[in-house]
């Protein structure tokens, strides 16, 4: 089953973000309200904050969580998918790596979760990517273009705040509008955001994707409602005790697909990353203990304690 875009059946993916922006004007406007409003910055409480290749979801019958979101995309895209019927709610941050297999799984989550619920519809809203000098932007978007296209599910996309309507160019300089967004499960409600707890084991889960691996992984049991992280393993990084004694500015120039357009974050959490591969290189060893994935759940206060 197909794509829809305002009841249109879209059974071939366009060739370029311009020409998708061409033929369906209408994201202009929604993209506009979105990007229009005012940032908002998310505390813990209530929280589940999914990172670059992560997804997690859940039901507004959740009494842990009430907001899903993520952020610091610059090239990438986040994804909502949220079932109309059930509330059912998934949040995915694609970078291009998995895109079908994301997809997938995202699908079979809400639809996991909308089971013996009132009758709805899938819809999908995009946000991420913007007009970059090296279009990484573009390639992220055509993949999911493509992959959409053939999902067995009936998905209509309602937003896609994507490419130029989330560029803003300071100084002739392309910078993404929108780096963040979160989502209330309760009512579908979208909007800006920013998160300064990002959850538990960051550095970890980032030393994943930064090593290569490539598969979206799920970070939240609904039916327990905890985190559960792993397990997985990463590839060794040579010359790590080199990279880090550089130079911030290092990192921004040779570990981004957009350098200029980093958010002010981007070094540390680098360093931090590469600080824990050097203190676990082989964490099926030293952090996945029996290969059990590490499990979290939520404090009144947002904090999230091992359990």
């Amino acid at each position: 089953m197909p794509l829809l875009i305002k009841g249109e059946r879209v059974l071939t993916a366009p060739t370029s973000v311009k020409q998708f922006h061409q033929k369906y004007s209408s994201f202009k406007a929604s993209s506009r309200q979105l990007t229009q409003q005012e940032v908002t910055e998310v505390g813990p409480v209530g929280l589940l904050y999914v990172g670059q290749r992560e997804y997690g979801g859940t039901s507004p019958e959740d009494d842990v969580i009430k907001i899903i979101g993520s952020e610091d995309a610059t090239t990438c895209h986040i994804s909502v998918l949220r079932h109309t019927g059930s509330g059912a709610t998934c949040v995915l941050h694609f970078d291009g790596c998995e895109t079908q297999q994301g997809l997938n799984d995202m699908i079979q989550l809400v639809s996991e979760l909308s089971e013996n619920k009132p009758a709805g519809r899938l819809e999908m809203h995009l946000a991420g990517g913007f007009e970059d000098e090296r279009k990484n932007s573009e390639e992220v978007s055509l993949d999911l273009f493509g992959c959409l296209v053939k999902c067995q599910a009936e998905i209509h996309l309602v937003t896609a705040c994507i490419g130029e309507h989330n560029t803003v160019y300071k100084n002739r300089i392309p910078f993404p509008i929108i780096y963040g967004i979160a989502v209330e499960v309760e009512t579908g409600r979208i909007f800006k955001a920013t998160f300064p707890d990002k959850g538990p084991d960051l550095p970890l889960r980032s030393a994943r994707h930064f090593t290569g691996g490539r598969n979206n992984l799920r970070v939240y049991n609904w039916r327990q409602k905890q985190m559960a992280i792993g397990p997985f393993t990463y590839e060794p990084l040579n010359d790590i005790d080199n990279w880090l004694t550089m130079p911030d500015h290092c990192y921004r120039k040779y570990m981004s697909t957009s350098p200029a357009q980093e958010p002010e974050s981007f070094e540390s959490s680098i360093r931090a990353c590469l600080q824990h591969m050097k203190d676990h290189p082989e964490p099926m060893k030293t952090l996945f203990q029996g290969d059990t994935p590490r499990c979290y759940k939520k404090l009144p206060n947002g904090k999230w304690e091992r359990v």
